[in-house]
């Protein structure tokens, strides 16, 4: 790979890597979609290596850095979601991951991430309304060798990751991989002269793969991730200098979390028909332990408990004719259950308390989803698709009051849920000579209700799914023998029945409806390759979110405000230079730096308080010879001062400081 790296970064960048996904049939620039594909080279030249890491990186996408790897939110184009089910849906080697919870892994030996913006409901479903997220990992029929990968930085930052794979003829071929990540943290807890973020982190990933015949493949891929990490480091933010000045808590605060994917994949092919079947199965325990009050003093706390266990089943019947009309069918079944539990204990009531809440919860859904392409001439062509969802939730929910053993107050609540949905989209496309295109799209987004945890009263244990209506305009074009890539959109989506938060004092939070929003904008992507070793980049979103109608109380009307959590804009800019130098050392150098800016950001419904535009410079500079690679590199080179992440509670202003200036080295050796 390294061989032919100047060259790749072409081949890369017109996305002619393997498609490994049959619904996506067509490479990533060729799709009527909005789209960003980034290989592994590029996640190790760019450090990137978690996934709050692509925020600003892609036009219109951002992940909150709001405390742990439990509290991964996610937003595309305004879409998403700070506490329940995300709006954006992540599949891991064709692996949904269902619970924002499971979002933010490890990404250790990536062969591609693809991020599609813009609905992708009839063939993703559930919760695909701002876009998806497709990680793929390294196939080792197509890669074979040891791989040893060492980072050390600032803040005692240690990653470790070595991978193997190994290809038997033809037919058979298997791969390992293990990462082990290790982090002090950098926010100071005052109160014991430690730091309240460290992280500690283990992965596992093995992955076999089997081809019987030439029309008939089989893979199976397991995966085990451990984490632990400091939570709920947020101190009392200083208006004037945009920074949190404290962070004081006394409660050992920290986030457990063990997460056990399987997947199973069959593919059987013949001249006329694609057929594949995905099984896989998701394990998530985790526990969540926080000092509520975030201060020194012993107020209150509460330790959250959870284990999710995910079986679903995918069989895709695809045309595989070279004609001018293609057809796609699947069939997607699940069962997912969540087993929760919530003890908050009250130290500073008279007498101490403890409040103890069980849920129970249980989803059972069933989708039919059909696309079909039709050429109607040489340049134009038609996409039509359409999915049903059905889904059936049942939550049980108890509660009760403790003090000194003795039970004072007890309930329990049964609740049912039934969902279903008819998703369309359609799509015109028309394909100028080359790889040069317009298309136009319109579609429906779902996002599934569900159970509240905290609520007041038993209308609110329960908030229904939120809908959307999509519409985007777009091209991409190649020019100049393919050294000029040119992608543009602009978006309009109506938001209706969106789910909010509604903060209830000493409880936590409910979801529920409220009226309507809109979000609107447009993203650019321009690539430039003066040469084969030389690469420029530049990518902007613009999201324009708004609420249209929400009504928060008799006294309070947020229509009009900006949805909090939703960057204005998103800016990243870059270069890249590869240098042959021949000596006893290098055979070439490398050269990167890149510049990524989002803002403004508001924190709240209100709009009072916001997160200006911020940037942020990094790079990175390295020296290759033969099958070893040597890199240096920095984030946040400016130290620039900025929020990662602002709430308010308790009539104090909290939040989480961004990431400090960083720097380290990466050592790459290939066996």
């Amino acid at each position: 790979m390294r061989a032919n790296e100047a060259d790749s970064l072409r081949q890369y960048h017109l996305d002619s890597i393997v498609v490994s996904s049959i619904k996506l049939p067509h490479a990533a620039w060729r799709i009527p979609s909005a789209s960003t594909t980034l290989d592994g080279s590029t996640l190790q030249r760019c450090q990137l290596f978690d996934m709050k890491d692509f925020s600003a990186s892609i036009p219109n996408f951002i992940m909150t850095d709001r405390d742990t790897r439990l509290t991964s939110s996610v937003f595309i184009r305004g879409v998403g979601s700070l506490i329940n089910a995300p709006g954006v849906a992540m599949y891991v080697d064709g692996i949904p991951h269902f619970e924002k919870s499971s979002f933010d892994i490890n990404l250790a030996d990536i062969e591609k991430i693809e991020f599609l913006r813009g609905p992708q409901g009839t063939l993703y479903g559930r919760n695909a309304m701002g876009g998806i997220i497709l990680v793929h990992t390294a196939s080792p029929f197509r890669r074979q060798g040891t791989r040893i990968r060492l980072t050390y930085g600032s803040h005692n930052e240690t990653r470790i990751t070595l991978s193997h794979r190994n290809k038997q003829g033809e037919r058979f071929a298997c791969g390992i991989t293990a990462d082990y990540h290790h982090s002090d943290g950098f926010i100071r807890n005052r109160y014991n002269h430690k730091n309240a973020d460290y992280l500690n982190a283990a992965s596992l990933n093995s992955r076999i793969e089997w081809r019987p015949r030439t029309n008939l493949s089989v893979r199976l891929q397991n995966g085990l991730e451990s984490v632990k990490q400091g939570a709920f480091a947020y101190g009392t933010v200083n208006s004037e200098k945009n920074d949190v000045d404290s962070v004081s808590i006394n409660h050992p605060s920290y986030y457990e979390r063990k997460i056990y994917d399987s997947g199973l994949q069959a593919d059987y092919h013949t001249p006329h028909f694609w057929l594949r079947s995905q099984t896989s199965l998701q394990l998530l325990d985790d526990t969540y332990n926080v000092d509520q009050d975030a201060s020194p003093r012993d107020l209150y706390y509460a330790v959250q408990s959870e284990k999710q266990r995910l079986l679903s089943e995918e069989i895709n019947l695809k045309d595989a004719t070279d004609n001018c009309y293609n057809w796609n069918f699947g069939l997607f079944a699940f069962h997912h259950a969540i087993r929760r539990s919530t003890d908050v204990f009250l130290n500073m009531a008279r007498p101490p308390y403890q409040l103890e809440k069980r849920y129970d919860d249980d989803n059972r859904g069933i989708a039919f989803y059909h696309q079909s392409e039709l050429q109607i001439t040489h340049h134009l062509a038609l996409e039509a698709g359409i999915r049903y969802d059905f889904e059936k939730a049942h939550s049980l929910h108890s509660e009760h009051k403790l003090t000194t053993d003795t039970v004072v107050l007890r309930n329990r609540y049964d609740s049912p849920l039934t969902f279903s949905q008819w998703t369309p989209k359609l799509t015109l496309q028309y394909r100028f000579s080359g790889d040069h295109q317009l298309y136009a799209t319109w579609a429906k987004g779902y996002k599934t209700g569900g159970f509240n945890t905290v609520f007041e009263t038993m209308r609110e244990r329960t908030f229904g799914p939120e809908r959307s209506w999509n519409y985007e305009i777009g091209g991409k074009a190649v020019l100049f023998e393919r050294s000029i890539l040119i992608e543009t959109a602009l978006f309009y989506i109506d938001l209706r029945n969106q789910q909010v938060k509604q903060l209830l004092t000493l409880q936590g939070v409910k979801i529920y409806n409220a009226g309507r929003s809109v979000s609107k904008g447009a993203e650019l992507t321009l690539k430039v390759l003066p040469s084969p070793a030389s690469l420029l980049h530049l990518t902007y979103g613009y999201t324009h979110a708004t609420f249209r109608s929400y009504r928060y109380s008799d006294k309070t009307d947020y229509s009009g405000n900006y949805l909090p959590f939703v960057p204005r804009h998103t800016l990243s800019a870059g270069a890249t230079q590869h240098i042959p130098w021949r000596s006893a050392l290098t055979d070439r150098l490398f050269l990167q730096v890149n510049y990524t800016g989002m803002g403004e950001i508001y924190w709240h419904e209100d709009n009072r308080v916001k997160q200006p535009f911020y940037g942020l410079l990094h790079a990175s500079a390295g020296i290759e010879k033969g099958k070893l690679r040597v890199t240096l590199w920095g984030k946040n080179l400016l130290n620039r001062r900025y929020i990662g992440y602002y709430f308010e509670s308790g009539g104090r202003s909290l939040g989480k400081p961004g990431k400090p200036f960083t720097a380290g080295f990466s050592l790459d050796y290939s066996l």
